[in-house]
């Protein structure tokens, strides 16, 4: 195995008991107000707790709060600098775009440079032109 540069994970970034028991309490809080609507309160004795839909609300809250606070913290972290190193899919985005945009400007150099050796100045007139209204017979 590699060695990975390793920071000491602590407080509520790093932990995954805080996200458990948030999801936890959620969960509980689900449970309780599912059970007690679909039974129509707790004073109605023609009908039994309704412990089934109780705890599919249960599942289905604490397995959501959990989705959710995991993608919080998820994009709350910042990546290790030994990420962005090296080639193929580890290679730095910002290098490539940098890249791209010298080559950009080398290529635009290099055509400005070719049209003043042809003596143009890039919107196809060439420089001995010289517009004179005068001269212009349309007017």
């Amino acid at each position: 195995m590699s060695e990975s540069p390793k920071k000491p994970r602590g407080g509520f970034k790093g932990g995954i008991k805080v996200p458990l028991i948030f999801s936890f309490v959620i969960g509980i809080i689900a449970f309780v107000v599912a059970t007690m609507t679909a039974t129509g309160g707790l004073n109605n004795p023609n009908h039994p707790l309704r412990l089934d839909i109780g705890l599919i609300a249960f599942g289905i809250a604490f397995a959501a709060t959990l989705v959710v606070v995991a993608l919080l913290q998820l994009t709350g972290r910042e990546n290790p600098d030994h990420i962005s190193e090296g080639s193929g899919i580890n290679r730095s985005s910002e290098e490539l775009h940098r890249a791209a945009v010298a080559r950009a400007r080398e290529r635009m150099r290099r055509e400005r440079e070719q049209a003043q050796a042809q003596g143009t100045d890039g919107t196809g007139s060439t420089a001995s032109d010289d517009p004179n209204p005068s001269d212009d017979p349309t007017r």
